[in-house]
């Protein structure tokens, strides 16, 4: 059985995803340049009043928009736990 592929504003809170895939180039490298790389593993830990998210990835933790949570394609770790 193959894991869950969703985008991040659609991940329910404090579940692990992999991050798989960008909208865009220069979205990747906009994460990139906070320390979110294609294969992190992330948590959505909140939601923000806008509709975005923030996510953990390890010790760090970042707020993102609902437009740039709906550009990252994800696959689901947890899915079988719940």
């Amino acid at each position: 059985m193959s894991s869950p592929r969703r985008t991040l504003d659609t991940l329910p809170l404090h579940r692990r995803a992999q991050l798989e895939a960008t909208a865009t180039v220069d979205t990747q490298a906009r994460l990139a340049r906070l320390g979110i790389r294609l294969g992190a593993i992330i948590e959505a830990t909140q939601r923000t009043p806008g509709g975005g998210r923030v996510v953990a990835v390890g010790d760090l933790r970042i707020a993102l928009d609902r437009a740039t949570a709906r550009d990252l394609l994800v696959v689901e770790l947890d899915a079988a736990a719940s």
